[in-house]
């Protein structure tokens, strides 16, 4: 099958979860009978062959406007008021103005893939990934985004989400599409290897994620400061302008040295935080599945999590047992740490056990449901839409 990957949303370095599952997915495609021609940022080849080293893939470098990590497009990110930024308004002309002197993709490819829902479907036939809902809930809503999605879902021939919530979501949403959502489960992103760990850290936490809003840190390093005995960890992208905030406030005297906030880095750098850390602390406000979670349960450490819809139902599907804490109290968050030290070996066995349910899952499996999928679209979609096994076995 000619597949082709509109990845031009992803910035190698700056994209957090979507460029992670963009990378294992086409590792994973690799692996089959396919030929694929992906479009990426310009100037980012040389990355994107790094993570993706198979032979056999047309690359394809595509020029943007308004890019949120150059000057301009940073610029506007931290002086456009908020309701602005989240505007239908706004993002239907940032996709106009990104897309207004680029062509559609000249290749013979049968499909075509888009990793991330915020971006135009513009191909025929198309098949979208949609990793979460959160912009449809009042009180994260982002109206541009709603409109973005809506509007892509209508026009995709096919829909697929990552994760039991997120998937049950888009059928509310979305119900007269239902017959062309399908769940497809990922693996975790960065397992945990074989090899023996290194000796654990006491009081060593670690936030894998980006600085968006999003992800809570703010109240994770206020509850910080009520936990002297600990020190903390948050590598992935500094998305501004909360990283400027943030990283003036772990310089404050009752943090200073014991909050790090290091950017990215690679796999080998945060396997090393993993097999030192004593646990790992997910405050986010939403996600379609914490990768970071996933990634605890591997590696079997003791997880604290904030108490919000998607992250309860992923400690259901994975049957895991966490610290629940509430989202926005640094109080809540230091007692739900506390617990989780105090009692370790519970905490730690119970991710073991959640691992282990997902441990079988690899990013070959991911790619043969995908392709499961996209094979489906391009045959004219005869019959009921394929469904991963794997879904079956979270979702039972």
């Amino acid at each position: 099958m000619r597949i082709g990957v509109d990845a031009t949303s992803i910035r190698p370095g700056h994209s957090a979860g979507i460029e992670a599952f963009t990378y294992g997915l086409l590792n994973g495609l690799t692996q089959g009978p396919h030929q694929l021609a992906v479009e990426i940022l310009a100037g980012t080849a040389d990355e994107w062959r790094q993570r993706v080293p198979a032979e056999g893939i047309a690359w394809s470098e595509v020029g943007a406007s308004l890019r949120t990590d150059n000057a301009v497009g940073s610029f506007l990110r931290r002086h456009t008021p908020r309701r602005v930024q989240s505007s239908v308004t706004l993002r239907r002309t940032v996709n106009l103005v990104r897309q207004w002197h680029r062509p559609l993709a000249a290749t013979a490819s049968e499909v075509t893939l888009y990793p991330f829902s915020g971006v135009p479907v513009r191909a025929d036939p198309a098949v979208m990934v949609l990793h979460d809902l959160r912009h449809f809930h009042p009180e994260i809503a982002s109206p541009g985004y709603r409109d973005m999605i809506s509007r892509n879902v209508a026009r995709a021939s096919a829909v697929v989400v990552s994760w039991p919530h997120p998937y049950r979501e888009a059928l509310e949403f979305f119900p007269a599409a239902r017959d062309k959502i399908a769940l497809v489960p990922l693996p975790a992103f960065h397992a945990a290897p074989t090899r023996p760990v290194t000796e654990t850290e006491p009081g060593l936490l670690v936030y894998p994620s980006s600085t968006a809003p999003l992800k809570n840190h703010a109240t994770l390093l206020e509850a910080m400061a009520l936990l002297p005995e600990c020190r903390l960890v948050c590598p992935g992208p500094l998305v501004e302008p909360q990283a400027s905030r943030l990283l003036a406030r772990a310089a404050r005297p009752d943090l200073l040295g014991r909050v790090s906030l290091p950017g990215f880095v690679t796999v080998q750098e945060l396997a090393e935080l993993y097999a030192r850390a004593s646990a790992v602390v997910v405050p986010s406000l939403w996600e379609a599945a914490s990768g970071a979670m996933l990634e605890a349960f591997s590696w079997g450490l003791p997880v604290a999590c904030a108490d919000v819809d998607p992250l309860r139902a992923q400690l259901e599907f994975t049957g895991a047992d966490a610290a629940v804490f509430s989202a926005k109290s640094p109080e809540s968050l230091a007692r739900a740490v506390r617990r989780i030290l105090h009692d370790r070996d519970h905490y730690a066995e119970a991710s073991r056990r959640a691992g282990a349910r997902l441990a079988d899952r690899t990013w070959a499996d991911t790619a043969a449901d995908y392709a499961a999928v996209l094979d489906w679209v391009t045959a004219g979609r005869p019959g009921p839409i394929p469904r991963s096994p794997f879904a079956a076995t979270l979702t039972s």
